[in-house]
């Protein structure tokens, strides 16, 4: 029989960033994601940190740079942009030799014999600064510079003291801030130049996110953006637009540079020879600098006009340009301006505003659309109002435009109204996985099969879930060894690994990204450590919608406290447990001890102590139950005889012939105890003195049958008497004791006396 052909698999791309919440790197994150659908390959994110990034625990993220193997990864994008902040040049080389095996592409910063996309840094960043120096006039124009290790970083700084040169402004270092890329460092340098009271009117950051963190931080100060100072950043990241005010910044085509590499990616897979690539960059005016936005500003109909009339042409906005990652909408849009032209259609502005409304309602319509449909708005009005001759045909084309306007506006509230919806969706599912993780932290694995309907509402198509037998202290200067194995924890979402993986099972920790646990479709998956503190608990990969990406570490870290609970709540019971057995040991102990100090070592009857202890108890009882009894003594007679003739060894044999005629002679429930050398008592309850001679009888039968059957030299006799004592009584032990030693030794004095007669 012919074996059937195995599948081939689908290559996997894997994208190293430095983390998902940011503007940033969601940017290529998207590119990345969208190119590798549309070339249907698996895609791997690794949303690690910067090594020896300085902030709390983020170096616990960095575990999953581990991961990548050869047979695992085809190629390797690295994010070297913000991934190289921390590192000098060598730990940067030292920590991408690791993947040697593995076909890389940088994004971002030039790596020797690595294909790179690359920046252009300088047209862009010196029309901003050109901006704030010769449309607004400033000259003390502070700058906050990135990592030192960054070679973008240090180009813009470069770009910085060139345009001052240039200008001559004189270069002043107290203007110049160290900042690293995030908000943190940008908080610190506006802080020093305010409390060191330096003058500066603009502030200039080498990227959005300190720019914005600025922004923040000089309201915090009482300065007005841009009416005090100016601010502009570098990267034209979505938040950009939306900040108050919107930020004036570089716009670099993250999008178009991380499809770029993931192009080379493939291409690399392919063996082909790959070179490096470099994308331009372009200043965009907003609101933060003191102008108002080109696209407000681009709504001059007088302008345009007068241009025309000075044979001037313009720059419109191309649809082409608008939707070239689009084309379905391009395509349509080409037919509705073609159908709008035409000028035989007499409703052609109320079929292309019916026609427009209907593709805007679309789901795949985002808000870059609409801001590309703004654009192609106003140049329609200015084109064709430009041209418009009759009055009545401009009051048509007016309430056409404003018609498109207030559907553009709709269309973008609406996709505002569905990203909420689905953010306080998320919060919700968040919030009862929270619930549910807490609600039964004493088996986690049974625990985390109830979360999966709630992942499943937030997107997570699949999800695999793998820890370690024991929490793994890490700290940020040891070195991270996996160990070998790892438990699978939680997994669903795709039928075809159930045959590999088992809940419960073990796999080697290196291989949780094995290709046969891909299905034969497209595969889009983040990976993130599962840590608290200092402690690695395991890992979680899963497959979701981009919208959701943001919430993915929150979900990782809500997961990682529930996982510490469980481990806390199972140390804790180890703890009891060790504890209780150690309490029942030493329970058992004392009473162990207890019995000896309450016992005679040589015969097993209670000493006078337990005799003490135990008689005072059933009296007590004995009272409460009206009943009366006898407290009997005994003797051994001729004990120091025996021992001077026989030996000590003998005289202890003769005791404990004594102690087992009592105990033969008396009740298992009677109190039997050897007081003295050669003395014993016993209490008993619901007894009388008429029964004391019953008593001798069996004494005497039992004695004489020990001496007939010993084979001793010597006979063993008893001296026996009994104290009565009542329920109404008030004696107690001890002063019926006394009265049975007065007894027994008047009884002994007797019997001495009758002997010598």
């Amino acid at each position: 029989m012919a074996q059937k052909k195995a599948k081939t698999k689908k290559p996997t791309v894997g994208l190293f960033i430095s983390e998902l919440e940011n503007a940033y790197t969601y940017n290529l994150c998207r590119g990345v994601i969208d190119a590798a659908k549309k070339n249907d390959t698996n895609l791997v994110i690794f949303p690690g940190k910067s090594p020896k990034a300085p902030y709390e625990f983020q170096y616990q993220f960095n575990s999953i740079y581990e991961l990548p193997q050869p047979s695992t990864i085809d190629a390797l994008i690295l994010a070297t942009g913000t991934m190289i902040n921390f590192l000098s040049p060598e730990e940067f080389v030292e920590f991408y030799k690791r993947y040697s095996k593995i076909p890389l592409v940088s994004i971002s910063i030039p790596l020797n014999n690595i294909s790179s996309v690359l920046i252009d840094n300088e047209v862009g960043l010196k029309q901003a600064l050109l901006h704030l120096i010769t449309v607004h006039r400033f000259r003390r124009i502070a700058f906050i510079r990135g990592p030192e290790n960054n070679a973008e970083a240090q180009e813009r700084f470069s770009v910085y003291k060139k345009v001052l040169a240039e200008n001559k402004i004189p270069f002043d270092k107290d203007l110049v801030c160290q900042g690293d890329f995030t908000h943190y460092s940008s908080v610190s340098a506006i802080n020093r130049l305010i409390s060191n009271k330096v003058k500066f009117d603009a502030v200039a950051a080498a990227n959005d996110e300190m720019a914005l963190s600025a922004i923040n931080i000089l309201k915090s100060h009482g300065l007005k953006v841009p009416h005090d100072v100016a601010v502009i950043g570098f990267d034209n990241v979505e938040s950009a637009r939306f900040s108050s005010p919107s930020l004036t910044t570089v716009s670099q085509p993250i999008y178009e540079q991380a499809g770029k590499a993931f192009h080379m990616a493939m291409d690399l897979i392919k063996s082909k020879r790959v070179g490096n690539y470099t994308l331009g960059t372009e200043m965009v005016i907003r609101e933060s600098c003191g102008c108002i936005s080109e696209m407000v500003n681009s709504i001059n109909l007088f302008d345009r006009k007068k241009k025309a009339r000075e044979g001037k042409k313009g720059t419109p906005y191309t649809k082409k340009d608008a939707f070239v990652y689009k084309p379905q909408i391009g395509k349509k849009i080409e037919q509705m301006l073609s159908e709008l032209g035409e000028s035989g259609n007499k409703d052609r502005f109320r079929a292309f505003i019916d026609r427009f409304a209907e593709l805007l309602s679309g789901s795949c319509i985002e808000e870059d659309d609409i801001l590309a449909f703004q654009n192609l708005i106003t140049e329609l009005r200015h084109d064709l109002l430009s041209q418009a001759g009759k009055s009545d045909l401009v009051c048509k084309m007016e309430d056409f435009f404003h018609q498109a306007r207030v559907l553009l506006m709709e269309a973008a509230l609406k996709i505002n109204s569905r990203r909420w919806t689905l953010h306080h969706n998320d919060i919700r599912s968040l919030r009862i996985i929270l619930n549910l993780l807490i609600s039964n932290i004493y088996n986690r694995e049974e625990t985390l099969q109830t979360i999966i309907p709630h992942l499943k509402e937030m997107g997570i198509s699949s999800c695999y879930i793998y820890l370690f037998d024991e929490a793994i202290i890490h700290s940020i200067t040891d070195s991270w060894r996996f160990p070998p194995a790892i438990n699978v924890a939680m997994y669903y979402g795709n039928s075809a690994v159930s045959d590999m993986l088992i809940v419960g099972g073990k796999l080697p920790t290196k291989g949780i990204l094995k290709k046969e646990f891909f299905s034969d479709q497209q595969h889009t998956l983040v990976v993130s450590p599962l840590f608290y503190m200092d402690e690695q608990l395991g890992f979680i990969i899963a497959e979701m919608d981009l919208l959701d990406i943001y919430l993915f570490e929150s979900l990782a870290v809500e997961i990682s406290c529930a996982l510490k609970l469980t481990y806390l709540i199972k140390t804790r019971q180890e703890i009891e447990d060790k504890l209780r057995f150690a309490l029942m040991e030493l329970e058992e102990y004392n009473k162990r001890l207890n019995d000896i100090s309450q016992t005679d070592e040589l015969t097993g009857l209670l000493n006078r102590r337990g005799f003490l202890y135990h008689s005072r108890h059933d009296l007590n009882i004995a009272r409460r139950m009206k009943k009366d009894g006898l407290l009997f003594f005994a003797d051994l007679d001729k004990l120091k005889q025996i021992n001077d003739t026989y030996g000590h060894n003998e005289g202890d044999n003769a005791i404990k012939a004594v102690a087992n005629v009592l105990q033969r002679t008396f009740r298992e429930s009677d109190i039997m105890a050897r007081i003295g050398g050669d003395e014993f008592t016993i209490f008993t309850i619901n007894t009388s003195l008429e029964m004391i001679d019953n008593f001798k009888k069996r004494i005497n039968l039992f004695v004489e049958e020990h001496n007939r059957n010993s084979g001793k030299p010597y006979k063993v006799s008893i001296s026996i008497g009994a104290v009565p004592f009542s329920s109404s009584g008030i004696e107690n032990i001890e002063s019926l004791l006394n009265q049975a030693d007065i007894l027994l030794y008047n009884q002994k004095r007797m019997k001495k006396k009758h002997q010598k007669h």
